[in-house]
């Protein structure tokens, strides 16, 4: 039974494929985070807030489901690089700024009780945490013998495609998320941000300058349009590097406008 997307080397076509299994996974996604937005009794916000949170889950089914989904998962290793940054990159800020500021309240709360789930949240979502699994998440998953093994199985893409989700999250956490209360402010999110990153622009400049081709997987897939698998090896660096290095350096832009008009309205 074909349940996620993943390499089969069969030609490609464009005929419809049904993968329950992204079906299940996005609908439990939905009901969580139809559940955790739900507004606590007395607490009002604005109805976008939410719906940045919905964009998430709906951007999450779009890169999981087919014709993406499969294109990703066998034939084009340039859509598995754009999958990598709208599931890592996009999709988590979010939904976590989806989440009611009364959500937060309430997490906060419960962390300033302490206990051990207080500080295991308090461990993971610490940027050097975060930033470390993070990096290490990505090299991994971009690993040649990782790619070309997992990829080629249902469960292994589902693997590759979850981690993505939840290292995403984990990463934006300190820069998006209100709970815990970090020191440092702006200049240290920035700098976190930047360091974040590094593993990220070392692959997509690999692929760039790579004089043949690393992932099996996606150099014997079934050729689509004509493009060899070096040129498509080297639109998936110069996405990871141009696209990825574009978000970031947008919100680096994003948190320095803002600290800047907020030192400015101090003084």
């Amino acid at each position: 039974m074909t349940w996620w997307c993943s390499a089969t080397g069969e030609a490609w076509s464009w005929t419809w494929r049904a993968y329950p299994g992204v079906w299940l996974m996005v609908a439990v996604l939905a009901f969580g985070y139809w559940r955790l937005t739900r507004r606590p009794a007395g607490e009002r916000a604005g109805p976008e807030r939410t719906w940045l949170g919905w964009a998430g889950v709906l951007i999450i089914w779009l890169m999981l489901d087919w014709p993406v989904g499969t294109l990703g998962a066998g034939y084009l290793v340039s859509v598995h690089a754009a999958q990598f940054l709208i599931l890592a990159f996009i999709a988590p800020p979010l939904l976590l700024l989806g989440i009611p500021a009364g959500r937060w309240a309430l997490l906060a709360r419960r962390l300033a009780r302490g206990g051990p789930l207080a500080a295991v949240v308090r461990t993971v979502t610490h940027p050097v945490v975060a930033g470390v699994a993070f990096n290490l998440v990505v090299l991994v998953t971009h690993l040649p013998d990782v790619v070309d093994t997992l990829m080629t199985q249902q469960a292994g893409a589902f693997v590759v495609d979850l981690a993505w989700i939840l290292v995403g999250i984990l990463f934006w956490w300190p820069i998006v998320a209100p709970v815990p209360a970090r020191r440092g402010g702006v200049p240290a999110s920035i700098l976190y941000l930047f360091l974040a990153t590094v593993i990220h622009t070392a692959l997509a400049m690999w692929l760039l300058l790579s004089r043949y081709p690393v992932y099996g997987v996606y150099e014997l897939a079934p050729p689509i349009g004509g493009r060899s698998a070096m040129a498509d090896q080297a639109m998936a660096g110069g996405i990871m590097e141009l696209v990825g290095g574009g978000l970031i350096i947008g919100a680096i832009a994003v948190l320095f406008f803002r600290w800047a008009a907020m030192e400015e309205r101090r003084s």
